[in-house]
Formats: structure tokens, sequence, C-alpha cells
């Protein structure tokens, strides 16, 4: 076979109002499409939303940080895919007349707006609700390990199939279903991630206790967690957007 790609993977930012995200998601183009061709670093482009492991029909807007399409990268990702059970997004157009001017007015709109939810005290309670995505991520892996159990896979099997020890395995098929949602509860420090990230990409070196006083004057001493589980969240938000400290 030559060259060729049937799609090419896309990693970018979304562009919200309140600015650029600092995560970066990757998404897909296949050949066919009308601008497979002409995609490149810095397009703006439709696509949708997610978070982490979360997707939605929800139109976004990314701008685009790099482009792949060596085969072994394209097979790898897709590979990924199959895997994890849920999709790439993919890219829906090109923005030939990306208005950058109308974003910088919706940044301004976007701080007008949190000033208001800080006026009414809104809290995002309704968060509260939520399992979060790593709770999620937990779910997920407990339903597959029960699934490929009940098709007769091994033991060897399903960790070879999820990518994790044949110990985490034999974990999962123990507990039962009671014993591990009891597990899995909500953490408040959630409530701050996006806090946390802009302090961890502003200085990588920047402690713990500097974040939690930071956010702490933000929200006026009135934040709902502790400082150890702030500190064990914040540990884990460096491991899995790898802010190593310089």
């Amino acid at each position: 076979m030559g060259s060729e790609v049937d799609y090419k993977i896309v990693q970018g930012h979304y562009l919200l109002g309140g600015g650029q995200e600092a995560n970066k998601y990757e998404f897909k183009i296949y050949r066919g499409h009308p601008d497979f061709e002409r995609i490149t670093v810095d397009s703006v482009c439709w696509t949708f939303y997610q978070a982490e492991d979360i997707l939605t029909p929800i139109p976004a807007i990314i701008r685009v940080k790099g482009v792949f399409s060596e085969r072994n990268i394209v097979r790898v990702k897709l590979a990924k895919e199959q895997q994890r059970g849920y999709p790439i997004l993919p890219i829906v157009k090109v923005i030939d007349d990306f208005d950058f001017e109308l974003l910088e007015y919706m940044f301004a709109v976007h701080n007008r707006f949190q000033s208001d939810l800080s006026r009414l005290g809104y809290d995002g309670a309704a968060k509260k609700q939520e399992l979060g995505t790593q709770n999620i991520e937990k779910a997920k892996l407990y339903h597959d390990v029960h699934r490929l159990k009940s098709e007769g896979k091994s033991i060897s099997e399903i960790a070879r199939l999820q990518g994790i020890a044949r110990n985490t395995v034999k974990k999962h098929l123990k507990a039962s279903t009671r014993e591990f949602l009891s597990e899995i509860s909500y953490d408040s420090s959630q409530e701050y991630q996006r806090d946390i990230i802009e302090h961890l990409y502003a200085d990588h070196g920047v402690s713990i206790r500097h974040i939690y006083n930071e956010v702490q004057k933000k929200y006026d001493n009135n934040i709902k967690v502790g400082y150890r589980q702030f500190a064990r969240y914040v540990k884990k938000l460096r491991e899995k957007h790898k802010i190593e400290k310089d």
C-alpha cells in the first residue's frame, strides 16, 4: 500500500468565552473531507465539545496546534480509540473567516458574566450530582472488566485488553457493585480544577500551599475542601497533565 492514510489526527485547544482552554485534545478528520488537505497548525475549526473523556454533541471551536498524518501515529491513535470504547471527535469544518476580534469581545463579556456569578453567590452546586471524570473512568473500567469476564475472557486476557495489571482485574472482579460504588464519591476539589491548572501552567514550580492559599483568597476563604484532600488532587492533576516541576 502507499503512504496515504484514511485519517489525520488533529490536536487542538478549545476557544471558549473565557479564553483558550489549557487542556489539549485530539480530533480526527477523514480522507474525502473537503478540508482534509488544507487543515494546518493554527487553523480554526468547528467540532464538538469534550471534557476529559466526556463527549457532547455541543458545537465548539478549536485552534489547531498539531496535525499528524504519519501512518504509524494514526494507527496507534485509532487503536486506542477502539480499546477505550469511545471515539475521537471529528473535525466538522475549517473556518476561513474566523473573527478573533469577536472572540476577544466574548472574553470581556465572559469576565462580566463571572462577576455576576460571584455577586449572586453561585457555587456550581449542581456539580455535586456528578460523579466526576476520574470516577466515571473507574466506573467504566469496572463495568468493562465484569462484561469481559461474563464473555468468558480469562484474567490475563482482560488485563491485556484493558491495559491494566492482573491484580487490578482481580480486585474489580472481587468487589460487589455496592462495594465499588462506596469507593467512588464526589471529590469537592474538582470544583477548583480550572483554578489549580491555571496556577500549575503559570508556574510549574508553584507549591501546593501557595495554590491552596490563592484559591482560598479567590473564594473569600470559603472553599469546601481541606488542605490534605486538596493537595492529593493537585498531585493527581500534575500527573494527569504531565506538569512537572522545573
